[in-house]
């Protein structure tokens, strides 16, 4: 079901203050795409993002308005072959799929839920990104 852990992104208040934070004191690339999403250069990371609390509603539930719904603190995502056969499998566990699989603006097909502890969770299907390319297998020697 998943393929690897894929990302991490900091759903924030204040894209400034979070951009200012990692690029000026810790000092670390900082790529703004717009006034609500940047990436983050994070050596062994694969994506880690900056995502302000609107955007983060208006990608999973099509409305700035719910903002609200958007805890703060850190999203996770995982690759998956499959988002809508995955969906399907974590709804029919019971948990709750607040964003139903979609093709992204950018072409990601995603699908979003929360984790029992409350965590905003996502689901993609980002070939074009994976860049593990081999099985990771714990202890192994290079």
């Amino acid at each position: 079901m998943v393929r690897h852990f894929a990302s991490i992104a900091e759903v924030v208040e204040d894209m400034g203050a979070a951009v200012y934070f990692y690029r000026d004191v810790l000092g670390l690339e900082v790529e703004v795409h717009n006034e609500g999403y940047a990436n983050v250069t994070v050596a062994g990371m694969l994506h880690f993002g900056i995502w302000s609390r609107e955007e983060a509603a208006k990608a999973t539930y099509g409305s700035a308005e719910a903002a609200v719904r958007v805890p703060l603190g850190y999203t996770v995502g995982f690759e998956v072959d499959n988002a809508a056969a995955t969906e399907e499998r974590l709804s029919s566990a019971g948990i709750e799929v607040v964003q139903p699989t979609k093709t992204e603006p950018w072409g990601q097909v995603t699908s979003r839920f929360t984790s029992p502890s409350g965590a905003l969770c996502e689901v993609a299907e980002t070939p074009w990104a994976r860049r593990i390319t081999q099985p990771i297998v714990a202890g192994a020697e290079e």
